[in-house]
């Protein structure tokens, strides 16, 4: 097989997505990480198109992380598959899918976004992990810039942030509905794409210590987002997507280097 790039911004939670599946499979895979704004050329050069995740697949380019994972099924053996060849189960997964990726996601990195990029030199030590040297050594003089440019892209206002909030509950009420059942995944018997997009739009809101870079600790979170984060922590779906972080994300629970240095 081809050897595998993935571009990626690393705190994204599509990419993480992405990350994950490759993981997931156990496939080797060279990540290729750059900082919010620094990725542009890169990912232009690649795929003629801004957005990450991009995975590179010997002449094989992949942009998004649904294309990606429905690319990365044909390497998983059958139990390892992410979507069910029954055709209604798939069409469940790739709802639910949609729903998580189209909305959940938007609104936690939204809400993220907001809280987070307040704090400066504290979001870009998040943000900088393993990307060059040369984009960590330059953000801190582009951040307003980049501040403003986020701002502006992902719509970012008071308003914008508790209406996405809002959308935010009524999702989680739908996934807590599904799983009151006791059911163990979403969609079936087994983890599937629906469970790993849950988890990582999810991720922004409930903070795991096993995501694929460092994210802050609770003591490092701003004052503003911990009720919100204890809040979803404590929902049926946020027990469930926390459970998913220790019991299927198991490359990543062991690496948790330290922050790189400003």
């Amino acid at each position: 097989m081809p050897s595998l790039r993935l571009l990626t911004i690393p705190l994204s939670h599509y990419c993480e997505k992405a990350r994950w599946a490759l993981e997931r499979i156990g496939l080797d895979y060279h990540e290729e990480r750059h900082i919010q704004g620094f990725h542009y050329p890169r990912t232009y050069w690649v795929s003629r198109n801004p957005g990450v995740p991009v995975l590179i697949d010997g002449k094989q380019v992949i942009v998004d992380s649904t294309g990606i994972l429905k690319h990365l099924d044909r390497y998983a053996p059958p139990g390892m598959r992410l979507y069910p060849e029954d055709a209604t189960a798939r069409r469940q997964v790739e709802a639910l899918e949609d729903l998580f990726d189209e909305t959940l996601g938007v609104e936690s990195r939204r809400w993220f976004y907001f809280h987070y990029l307040p704090e400066g030199s504290a979001a870009l030590r998040i943000a900088g992990q393993g990307a060059p040297g040369i984009e960590r050594a330059m953000a801190p003089l582009a951040f307003p810039l980049m501040r403003r440019y986020a701002t502006w892209l992902l719509q970012m206002s008071a308003s914008s942030v508790t209406s996405g909030l809002e959308k935010s509950r009524q999702i989680v009420l739908q996934t807590d509905a599904l799983l009151a059942d006791g059911r163990p995944y979403l969609a079936g018997s087994r983890f599937s794409a629906a469970d790993l997009a849950l988890a990582c739009m999810m991720a922004p809101f409930v903070v795991p210590d096993e995501y694929g870079i460092r994210l802050p600790s609770d003591a490092e979170l701003p004052a503003a987002m911990r009720p919100t984060v204890q809040a979803f922590r404590e929902t049926i779906t946020g027990k469930y997507v926390l459970k998913l972080f220790r019991t299927h994300r198991h490359r990543a629970g062991t690496m948790q280097p330290p922050l790189p240095p400003l």
